[in-house]
């Protein structure tokens, strides 16, 4: 008796977020696609001397890929880079900061669980961090951790988790021109009185009005948008706290 084994081959649109090395020539790439979200494939032989695929799917390239399915995740067939993003890729800071976004990407979104908007998010993103990774100016550091927080700000929103940062989100009362709080876990900004005797992470008038253009703005505006130090530190902190309490 003789057995057909048939293969599919389906296509993708996709950007390489991570690589693990198999065997002596094989690797498993993690995708995230715009057709059906995080995907793992295996790229058999891609580790040989003349293989042509590497080149294709490095890290944080735009590709669209071919993967052969007939069970399982499926091997990877083809591949043509689309955007390489090659200047955040030899810049440090910039794959510093593509870096956390990766790692926050990889720990929440599972598998074949595809959004169309966070994949058009992801790529608007690297677009933006390479921009300014060409320039090679000072300042774009800042404004590169800027545009990452803006980022996580926004897939978490995506993700459904929301704060208020219009109002104290105990009290509902408004908001004074002095230092406040941050708690992901009690939903948002928190006013002086109701946080004094918690920690909390500490939010300055100006990292509020920063979460509000956030929330208000589309991404795609944002690079406008210049924030001086205290702003940035706080607003790791901040981005901090909600990735620990979505991670819990």
């Amino acid at each position: 008796m003789v057995y057909c084994v048939i293969f599919v081959k389906q296509n993708y649109h996709a950007i390489t977020l991570d690589k693990r090395d198999i065997g002596e020539t094989d690797r498993l790439y993690t995708f995230y696609t715009l057709e059906t979200g995080l995907m793992r494939v295996l790229a058999r032989s891609i580790r040989k001397m003349n293989a042509k695929l590497p080149m294709q799917v490095e890290d944080f390239v735009l590709s669209h890929i071919t993967v052969a399915k007939n069970y399982g995740r499926g091997t990877l067939a083809g591949a043509v880079a689309e955007e390489y993003f090659e200047e955040l890729r030899i810049n440090y800071d910039a794959l510093m900061c593509v870096d956390i976004v990766r790692n926050v990407l990889l720990t929440i979104i599972e598998e074949n669980d595809s959004d169309e908007d966070i994949f058009a998010l992801l790529v608007e993103y690297l677009q933006k961090i390479n921009a300014l990774a060409t320039q090679k100016k000072e300042k774009n550091i800042s404004q590169m951790q800027w545009i990452t927080n803006a980022f996580l700000m926004n897939f978490f929103a995506l993700q459904g988790y929301t704060f208020d940062v219009s109002k104290c989100c105990v009290c509902k009362n408004s908001l004074e021109k002095k230092r406040n709080g941050f708690s992901a876990n009690r939903g948002g900004v928190i006013c002086e009185k109701c946080f004094s005797g918690n920690w909390y992470c500490y939010v300055d008038p100006d990292t509020v009005k920063a979460l509000r253009v956030i929330q208000t703005n589309r991404f795609s505006t944002l690079t406008k948008v210049m924030i001086h130090s205290i702003v940035h530190k706080q607003m790791k902190m901040v981005v901090g706290d909600i990735e620990r309490w979505v991670m819990r």
